[in-house]
This record gives structure tokens, sequence and C-alpha cells, in this order.
């Protein structure tokens, strides 16, 4: 027994492994996925571009992640978030554009929601139909970068890169124009109405108009701008006259402008000028006097059939015009009587004259008294060759 028990008090040896990493093959796949994952969340963020905010009026048409952002008909973003303002104004639209599209996110670039348009030069957006609608992105000129913007209600009518220049005309009410109403020159339609609004005074409107390259260069200081309809209907002294235009005319009325034959300014108007909108071609094309001599006629019998704009002729040459026809009263012999007042044209009657040129009308006295024999009244205006005190009708003038 005593020998069992010593040999049970002897150290037993033990076998020492050394400690070794092990890997298993199972791991290989997710650490490839993870590697893969992150390489693409990278590749991702590198390329990703840019995020804006486009606030519009109203957003119709506009869902996150199925409306698009195009430029040229080309995908180049799409929408992300679509939100009410603060105040329920305004709808806030949030989208992601393409990094090789963030050149075009400028100060002055337009946003605006494309969908089926019908305006009076024509139908866009009927492809809106079928794919639905989309916002589209007209490129500013601007170097300013810029991620937030204001949308507009209506697409761009003049494309930046568009050959031609803007004018502004002044009317005194807007008429049957409209965005997109075109501007004729000789019955081309060389360009458009372009954007209007009220004068800052109240008194009138302001109208924007593009007039494409190569007609823009035949507006000068001088050219004269018209509202142009179907039919110019017009009736006075010289009858019922009437222009028909075109059948697009019709339809769009527009504008339509020429220079006068008695302009001498052929230099081009710079852009942006400044014109008045007449309201009819005869009103646009009458030669403005430099010099204007009032009269007043006072009748002793009836002047019906006389009107305003009727001809002031002499020996059948026109020299003035009727400016009003009313009634006045004589109180030293209590009678009423018919009053015109007409405008006599110095210049205009001087220019009949084919020698003018050895005519003083300051020194000439016979040729001041001729100027002076304005005469009597018919229907069809005002004619005389005989001095004021001798007229048929008895009509004494008066002088302003």
């Amino acid at each position: 027994m005593s020998e069992l028990n010593g040999v049970s008090n002897i150290p037993q040896a033990t076998i020492a492994t050394s400690k070794r990493l092990r890997f298993s093959v199972v791991w290989i796949i997710p650490i490839i996925a993870a590697l893969v994952g992150i390489g693409i969340a990278v590749e991702r963020f590198l390329n990703e571009g840019p995020t804006i905010t486009i606030t519009f009026k109203i957003a119709e048409g506009i869902e996150a992640g199925k409306t698009f952002v195009k430029y040229k008909d080309v995908n180049i973003g799409q929408v992300t978030g679509v939100n009410l303002s603060d105040d329920y104004s305004q709808v806030v639209v949030t989208a992601k554009i393409a990094k090789n599209a963030k050149n075009l996110l400028v100060k002055d670039a337009r946003f605006w929601i494309m969908q089926p348009r019908v305006t009076l030069s024509g139908v866009s957006g009927m492809g809106t139909l079928l794919s639905g609608n989309y916002i589209g992105l007209e490129a500013g000129k601007s170097n300013e970068k810029q991620r937030i913007f204001k949308g507009f209600d209506t697409p761009t009518l003049i494309k930046s890169t568009e050959p031609g220049r803007q004018f502004l005309l002044k009317a005194d009410d807007l008429g049957s124009l409209g965005y997109g109403s075109p501007i004729y020159y000789r019955r081309l339609n060389v360009g458009q109405v372009i954007g209007y609004d009220l004068a800052k005074n109240g008194k009138s409107v302001d109208i924007k108009v593009f007039v494409n390259a190569p007609y823009d260069k035949y507006i000068t200081a001088e050219t004269r701008f018209w509202q142009a309809s179907g039919i110019d209907f017009s009736m006075g002294a010289n009858g019922v006259v009437i222009h028909t235009q075109s059948l697009a005319y019709m339809l769009a009325g527009g504008i339509a402008f020429d220079t006068p034959l008695f302009s001498q300014d052929a230099v081009p108007a710079p852009e942006n000028t400044a014109f008045p909108l007449f309201g009819d071609r005869k009103a646009a094309t009458a030669k403005h006097e430099l010099q204007a001599d009032p009269y007043v006629l006072v009748f002793n019998e009836s002047v019906r059939g006389l009107s305003v704009g009727a001809p002031v002729t002499y020996l059948g040459l026109e020299i003035g015009e009727v400016k009003q026809v009313s009634f006045h009263y004589d109180p030293e012999v209590e009678t009423i009587k018919p009053k015109v007042l007409i405008v006599y044209y110095p210049e205009r009657f001087l220019s009949q004259f084919d020698n003018r040129q050895i005519i003083d009308p300051k020194h000439d006295k016979s040729l001041r008294r001729l100027s002076r024999r304005l005469a009597t009244s018919d229907r069809s205006g005002l004619a005389g060759a005989v001095p004021p005190w001798k007229h048929r009708h008895g009509a004494t003038l008066h002088r302003f």
C-alpha cells in the first residue's frame, strides 16, 4: 500500500499546446459583403450630387420618389420630398440632382412644373399626359452657385441662348394679349410676349416682348408698335374703313411693329428700350407733329356728320384734324351753337410745297394769311379756301 501511495504522489507531466488563432471559412462571405458595401457607400458619397430646395405656390402632380427633374428632356435629378412651408402658404420640394449637372444650379436658374398648357403661341407639355408632370430647368448665366430656388408658374418662353433682344411696351391696358402672344413684322411671326405686369404707378401696363434675331435689328428708336387683330374696323369722316389680316391674326391677335417711312433713324434700338403700344396701325404710323396750332370754330348751324379725327383740308390736302366737337353758349344772345376744336399742323401744310426751301413762314405775310384760311364744315370734315369771315355756314374762328 505504501508503494502505491508513493507512486500517486509523483508529479504528472502535462502536454503544453501553443495557442493559435483559428479562422473559419464561414466568415469570408460576410467580410467580402461588408467591404463591398463600404465601397459602394464611399463611391455613392463621392459621386452624389447636391440637394436643392424649390418653393412652389402649388405642386400639382409632384410626388417624392416618382417625379424627375429634367433639363432639355434629360433626367438630371429626382424629387425626394414634398412638404408644406412653415406658414402653409407654399409647397417646399426637395430634389437630389446628379453630380454632373451641379454646374446648372446657379443664381438665375429657373424651375417650373411642366404640365400640359395651351397658350396663344401653341400647345406644350403634351408628353406629360403619359409620363406625368416633371420639374423643368432652364440654365442661367450667373457664375454664383445656389441651392435654394423659387419656382415659377409657367415655363420660360424664350431660352437664354435664343438670339434676339427684349423690349418693353407701355399700354393703357392689356387687351387680349397674353403669354405667348405673337409679334409680327410685315406679317411674319418674329417674336412673342414673354411677360406683363401693372406699372408701378398703376396707370398703365408694362408688356415685355422678345424679338428674334435677325428681325430685332429693324427696331429703331422711331419704330411704332400697335395691337394687331384679325379685323380693324373704323368709321369716321372718310367713311367705313376695314383692314383684314391673316387667319393667325384673327385667332390669336398679337402685336405688330414697323418703322414709318418718314423715319430717318436707322440705328437699332438698345435692348430693353421702352416704346408706347398704340391701339391700331393708323394711330401708330401717324406722323407726330412738332408744332400744332389749336383753333376753335363756332358754327351757326348743325355740324351733323362731323366727328373727332375728321381731317382739316386746304384745297383737298390734309393740314390738320378735328380734336373735339361740343357746344358753345353765347351769353350775349343767349344761344347755343356747335363748337369744333381743330388743330392745324404748319409743318404738314408746308410739306406740300415742292419749293418749300425758299419759303419762310415767319416773314412771308401772304403765306401766313393763306395758312389761316381754315374753313367751313361739311359731312366729310373741315375744308376751305376763303377767309374765316366769309364762311358759307357763318363759322367764327377763334385762335388760342
